[in-house]
């Protein structure tokens, strides 16, 4: 009796087993023939399931996509604000640090009247100062470099914008040559310019004057 009972029960185990290989090859054969573009019967549970995870994964396409996008146009398209200011020729001052003659730490001081026109009334002032960094070298006679900060000055000293940057100068004059623009980093202002981010290029004129361009980030 124990040996007929295995005997069933391996009997029943291979039916078991070959039942399901075979559920499984039809199931494989019916999806193949559906792809290939044949109706085959899909039960309804499994049809529900695919309908489900296709809408979601199309829902997951569209919103990453949309988020996609809406990333690139904001770091693509930054939104500005542009403001001149024309500055007199400045007073400069310099402080001879450690040896006599150009040496690291030797630094000018400056200061100018601030105008919204050229010739206009005064709106402002600057004042700031370029300390020797870098000496001159053999392969580069002409320029040292100097770290230059300026405190932009307006609206009775409430409204200020501060601006640092490194700049190339020839060793022997105070200020950098005329006609060519250069860029320094906004750092922050005050009152209306708090939180103000961007750049202001200086164009030195040939009478000495300046012209400050600032483009601020909105």
């Amino acid at each position: 009796m124990r040996i007929s009972r295995n005997r069933i029960s391996f009997r029943d185990n291979f039916d078991c087993h070959r039942r399901n290989a075979t559920a499984v090859f039809e199931l494989e054969i019916g999806v193949r023939t559906h792809f290939a573009g044949h109706p085959v019967y899909v039960p309804k549970e499994l049809t529900m399931n695919l309908m489900v995870t296709t809408r979601i994964t199309g829902l997951a396409a569209v919103l990453a996509s949309t988020l996609l996008a809406a990333c690139g146009e904001h770091s693509t398209t930054p939104s500005t604000e542009t403001l001149t200011v024309y500055e007199d020729k400045p007073t400069l001052k310099l402080l001879d640090l450690g040896p006599p003659g150009n040496s690291p730490g030797d630094v000018y001081h400056f200061f100018a009247p601030l105008h919204s026109s050229p010739g206009g009334p005064v709106t402002g002032e600057v004042f700031g100062s370029k300390t020797l960094i870098k000496m001159a070298t053999d392969t580069n006679p002409n320029l040292e470099t100097r770290a230059t900060v300026l405190f932009f000055i307006f609206a009775n000293r409430q409204d200020q914008i501060v601006a640092l940057g490194a700049t190339d100068y020839p060793p022997t004059a105070g200020e950098f040559d005329a006609g060519q623009p250069v860029a320094r980093a906004i750092l922050g202002g005050t009152g209306k310019y708090m939180g103000a981010r961007g750049q202001v290029a200086s164009t030195r004129n040939a009478d000495g004057s300046y012209t400050q361009v600032f483009t601020l980030l909105k």
